[in-house]
């Protein structure tokens, strides 16, 4: 698949006729609901009964939740409910904007509920738990001092406690929102399939604080908890390589829920109804924009893990229906980057800095956009 990617050439004269081709080439042309989406679990929304809210987070980290307070994570609470775009997006599909804060689709990426006097309550938006997962099973354990730092963070990891030393549940955190895999959402209410020009080491590094605890030289983990500090350059690399083969996992992912077909039988691009790209071409478009990331990183430092993604990605059958296929291939791959994390430290990638040099920590700015 990589390999027909690589071609795309997107003068705006051309694209229709390029997109019937390529669709034609990979059997994508016909009727826009080829086969049935495939029913794998979306994001999960958080227990309300088992999240104890920023509050609980701040006695211990009060720095910590003062770097999130003015984010675009917390001000999109307001952001959201006050907004025209949510109220837009909720009016494609049919619901009025009470159902914001307790619909599942915009629930479980865009807000942090509670239950409070046995009634769940939306507290807050992209907080601490939408990270960390619900901490009232790891909350405890997480703050024990009858246990070493080693032992709460692995104990606490057992119990459902997304730690940031994982990579890989860190990282599919990230991609489990800013990938969306409602096809509807996007075809119907307008939603950005995949969030403008995300990637892992970037948006990590940029607005969101996330290394009040890397240790420093002579001083413990403990103190160092009001002092954000810059990523060691070894965490980097492994921040940057590790999300693009989650990125190519949450985009496969996605794909496997796709139903309508991104050309009709006479070769026009079916468009949103929004006027933007559809769901499967948005995600086509990223994949294709993955592969020649992971392309350039090869070309400077051969990885036999990227070989091996890029060979899962080509082996997927390029139609509808195949769901499948897509969700097998996106656990490939998955697999793919968790033996990644296994075989390596970020020590001796070097050759990828010059590829890091060149990216820019992105902090948001808060706006109406979706």
């Amino acid at each position: 698949m990589s390999r027909i990617y690589q071609k795309l050439n997107f003068k705006p004269a051309r694209f229709s006729a390029f997109f019937f081709r390529l669709f034609a080439a990979l059997g994508l042309v016909g009727g826009l609901l080829g086969g049935a989406p495939c029913l794998m679990a979306q994001r999960a929304l958080l227990d309300p009964t088992q999240t104890v809210g920023v509050e609980t987070c701040r006695d211990c980290h009060d720095a910590i939740v003062g770097s999130w307070e003015g984010t675009v994570h917390e001000k999109s609470l307001a952001q959201l409910t006050q907004g025209k775009t949510a109220a837009e997006i909720l009016a494609h599909v049919g619901l009025g904007t009470d159902r914001l804060t307790a619909e599942g689709s915009c629930v479980r990426c865009h807000f942090t509920q509670e239950s409070l006097a046995g009634a769940v309550q939306t507290t807050a938006a992209v907080s601490c738990e939408s990270c960390h997962g619900a901490a009232a099973e790891w909350i405890d354990v997480h703050n024990s001092k009858s246990l070493t730092r080693a032992e709460r963070v692995s104990q606490a990891k057992a119990v459902g406690m997304v730690h940031p030393d994982d990579l890989v549940a860190t990282g599919r955190m990230c991609f489990g929102c800013h990938v969306v895999d409602d096809e509807q959402l996007v075809n119907h209410g307008g939603h950005v399939a995949t969030s403008s020009g995300f990637e892992l080491l970037s948006w990590y590094s940029g607005e969101v604080k996330h290394n009040f605890l890397v240790t420093k030289p002579g001083r413990s983990v403990k103190s160092n908890g009001d002092e954000p500090m810059p990523i060691p350059v070894e965490r980097r690399r492994m921040l940057f390589l590790v999300g693009k083969l989650l990125h190519l996992e949450a985009e496969l992912r996605a794909m496997a829920r796709c139903a309508d077909a991104p050309v009709d039988a006479e070769g026009h691009l079916v468009q949103a109804e929004g006027g933007g790209p559809t769901y499967g071409v948005a995600h086509a478009l990223a994949i294709q924009k993955i592969a020649q990331d992971m392309a350039a990183v090869t070309r400077v430092l051969p990885l036999k893990e990227y070989d091996l993604a890029l060979a899962v990605m080509e082996g997927v059958p390029m139609t509808t229906g195949h769901g499948e296929e897509f969700a097998a291939a996106a656990a490939e791959v998955g697999r793919i980057a968790e033996a990644f994390c296994t075989s390596h430290d970020g020590g001796g990638l070097g050759a990828i800095d010059p590829i890091l040099g060149a990216q820019r920590d992105r902090v948001a700015s808060v706006g109406d956009g979706r």
